[in-house]
């Protein structure tokens, strides 16, 4: 093979590496102005009794509650064969001067209802295994998914709900 075949090869093989196509990261921007953040009048551990209130109020159960975190959970069943978990996590940062932050994130489960069946087999010593004719199926919820919710209006609603226990501020100036 002469040197212009292998570059032009090189190259192909490059440019094909490329464009394995986008990555679930680059929509990622790193923005100063996050849905995820709000900013109260109040003390850190205030603005998570806050959180923890509005959480209660929707009917989250809460698996977690510490003076600076929060950690919740509430499930659905769309219909019968799909289930959803709704994860959510508020932590909360000292601002100073008795403010605080609240971070906020929550990450939707999916599970499916899946059948898996199953054959019964029986072993004797010296006349070896035999397999029997009864069967049986069970069903499992199976995970098939999960992701960030990114919905900024999600996390609006929260917040607002959360200012009724603890006084919001506007954002600091960067």
């Amino acid at each position: 093979m002469n040197t212009p075949s292998i570059c032009l090869m090189a190259a192909s093989l490059a440019g094909l590496s490329a464009c394995g196509g986008p990555s679930v990261y680059d929509d990622e921007r790193f923005s100063s102005n996050s849905p995820y953040v709000a900013h109260f009048d109040t003390t850190s551990g205030a603005t998570c009794e806050a959180a923890r209130l509005a959480l209660l109020s929707q009917g989250y159960a809460i698996h977690s509650a510490k003076a600076d975190a929060i950690d919740a959970m509430k499930t659905f069943q769309p219909d019968d064969d799909e289930h959803l978990e709704l994860s959510f996590t508020v932590v909360c940062a000292s601002g100073g001067r008795g403010r605080s932050t609240a971070y906020a994130n929550a990450v939707e489960t999916y599970y499916e209802l899946k059948e898996s069946a199953s054959s019964a087999g029986l072993s004797v010593s010296r006349l070896g295994s035999i397999s029997l004719p009864w069967s049986s199926s069970t069903d499992s919820l199976i995970k098939v998914g999960a992701q960030t919710v990114s919905d900024p209006e999600f996390y609006a609603r929260f917040f607002t709900l959360m200012a009724r226990h603890a006084p919001r501020t506007p954002p600091p100036r960067p």
